[in-house]
C-alpha cells in the first residue's frame, strides 16, 4: 500500500471535477425524489436498502455521463462497481453513508475490504476515496455530501461538497479526528447534522 494522498494533495487533483462528483450525487438523489413525487407510496413500500441501490444506479448513470471523454479521468465498472480514476493517482467510488461519522456499510467481501484497506489489487499505488451522501432524518433530503479517505476503520480526512450552498471543496479546517494513524484536515459541514442512521445498504 502506498501512503494515501493528503487532503490538500487530493483536492488539487480533484478540484476541476468536484462539481461533477457532487452533481452526480445530487442529480441521482433528485431522480429518486422525482419517482417519489410520482408515487408517494414508494417511500413506504421500498426498503432503505432498495432505495440506496436505486440511488446508486442513478448516481452511476450521471457519473458516466459527466466524465465521458473527460481528460485524465477513466471510468470503469469491471470490478462490479463503478470506479472513477483521476490522473492515475486517485480512484473514487460512490456510496451511501450510514451515519454522521460518514461510515459506509455493505457485505464484507474481499474486494470491499481491499478497497477500504487501500490495497485493491492492481491499484495499490492509487489513493482510494469514497464519495458519499448522508440522508436526513426524514429521508427526503441530503444532509451531507462528502468525499472521505480512510484506511480500514480509520478516517484520515473529509472533503465536504456543500451542494446548493455555493461552496464546493474544503472550507473551514478544524482539529483532526482523534483516531487513525495519519490524520489530516477535517472539514465541518455547513448544514445541520442528522441523527445516527443504521442500515445494511450495500451501495
Amino acid at each position: 500500500m502506498t501512503e494515501p494522498l493528503s487532503a490538500l494533495e487530493a483536492e488539487l487533483i480533484l478540484s476541476p471535477h468536484l462539481e461533477k462528483i457532487g452533481g452526480s450525487i445530487d442529480l441521482g438523489w433528485q431522480q429518486w425524489l422525482s419517482l417519489l413525487k410520482q408515487d408517494s407510496e414508494l417511500g413506504v413500500m421500498i426498503s432503505n436498502r432498495t432505495r440506496a441501490n436505486l440511488v446508486y444506479d442513478f448516481i452511476r448513470y450521471q457519473a458516466v455521463k459527466s466524465f465521458d471523454n473527460c481528460e485524465d479521468v477513466q471510468v470503469s465498472d469491471n470490478r462490479g462497481f463503478l470506479i472513477v480514476t483521476f490522473n492515475n493517482k486517485i480512484i473514487l467510488r460512490f456510496k451511501k453513508f450510514k451515519d454522521r461519522k460518514l461510515r459506509t456499510s455493505g457485505i464484507p467481501t474481499q474486494q470491499r475490504r481491499e478497497y477500504a484497506s487501500q490495497v485493491l489489487p492492481g491499484l495499490e499505488a492509487l489513493t482510494h476515496l469514497v464519495a458519499g451522501y448522508l440522508v436526513d432524518e426524514a429521508g427526503l433530503d441530503l444532509d451531507r455530501v462528502a468525499i472521505t479517505c480512510s484506511v480500514d476503520d480509520d478516517q484520515l480526512w473529509v472533503l465536504d461538497l456543500n451542494l446548493g450552498l455555493g461552496d464546493v471543496g474544503m472550507s473551514t479546517p478544524v482539529s483532526p479526528l482523534p483516531t487513525g494513524p495519519q490524520q489530516d484536515t477535517i472539514v465541518r459541514p455547513k448544514r445541520r447534522e442528522a441523527p445516527d442512521q443504521t442500515g445494511t445498504e450495500e451501495r
